[in-house]
């Protein structure tokens, strides 16, 4: 009698414990699968204890290794069937830009003349500009056909942007048309009195932005605005103040080095070479090959 009756009691506390253990899956406070269910229900006593001890398992030693490994193993897979094998066949006619232009025959030419001037010509103005010269006579005339039709939308572009700066001498006008002269006059593609006229505009136009903004980038481009016009004397003026305040530019050096050059003072250029290593100012590699070929010539003085 006493046996039954303490069966019956441990079989109370088991369906309880199960109870409790299915309403807190049902919560999503336990992480119990489903097929534990039965195990831990059939199995009085060692099944809630095993489902207790899978779960504290799983919570210091993470998710099962199994599984893991392979949903990693998955995830691997199709990360690598996702990655696209590039034909290396299809190279096998890629040539470089200078070469088809200067080597290749006259085919090959012509074919990347044509495959510029059907995708976007402003992207390869340098390239066009250089192949105005090229000795294949087709191909020179679709160059300078190419780079006539990009300077007239930039001519047109230019006009309208110096047409609504004096309709409206907004900060957002000003700063758009400055910038577009400045691309246009580094693009090459305004030439002889033209040039100078639209340099002056430039540096106008650049002195105009100082009076409202006064960062060092925008005063090192109208220092160099005001060399290409040749006003020296304020050029130097501005890359003066532009030193003190701003010593560790390399920018500003190089402007100090060139203002010397024009000046052909060489004494002056001797000074800002020492300067620039006294300083150890970090130079790209374009600037450190200019600084050397100038280190080069005072040496040989």
């Amino acid at each position: 009698m006493i046996s039954l009756v303490v069966a019956a009691v441990l079989l109370l506390i088991h369906a309880l414990v199960c109870l409790v253990l299915w309403t807190l899956m049902k919560l999503g406070l336990l992480p119990v699968r489903g097929h534990m269910l039965a195990v831990m229900v059939l199995v009085p006593l060692w099944g809630p204890l095993l489902v207790v001890l899978l779960i504290a398992r799983s919570a210091v030693f993470g998710a099962d290794p199994k599984d893991a490994t392979l949903e990693s193993l998955r995830i691997n897979d199709e990360l690598h069937r996702s990655i696209l094998v590039h034909d290396r066949e299809a190279d096998a006619g890629v040539i470089p830009l200078e070469e088809a232009l200067i080597v290749n025959d006259p085919a090959d030419r012509r074919r990347l003349m044509l495959s510029m001037l059907t995708e976007e010509p402003d992207a390869y103005l340098a390239q066009l500009q250089a192949a105005k010269l090229n000795d294949d006579v087709e191909v020179a005339h679709y160059a300078a056909t190419a780079v006539a039709q990009i300077s007239k939308e930039s001519d047109l572009k230019l006009q309208q942007l110096e047409h609504a700066f004096k309709t409206d001498p907004s900060a957002h006008n000003l700063n758009e048309y400055c910038d577009f002269l400045g691309e246009y006059l580094d693009s090459g593609l305004a030439e002889g009195r033209v040039a100078q006229i639209q340099r002056q505009q430039y540096a106008r136009l650049l002195a105009r932005r100082c009076e409202r903004e006064n960062s060092v980038e925008l005063r090192i481009r109208y220092a160099a605005a005001l060399a290409d016009v040749d006003q020296i004397d304020e050029a130097q003026a501005v890359t003066d103040q532009l030193v003190l305040d701003a010593p560790e530019e390399q920018e500003v050096w190089m402007l100090c080095l060139r203002l010397a050059v024009m000046r052909r003072d060489g004494d002056e250029v001797q000074r800002v070479i020492d300067a620039i290593d006294k300083q150890h100012v970090y130079l790209s590699a374009a600037n450190r090959e200019e600084l050397a070929f100038w280190r080069n010539g005072e040496e040989a003085r």
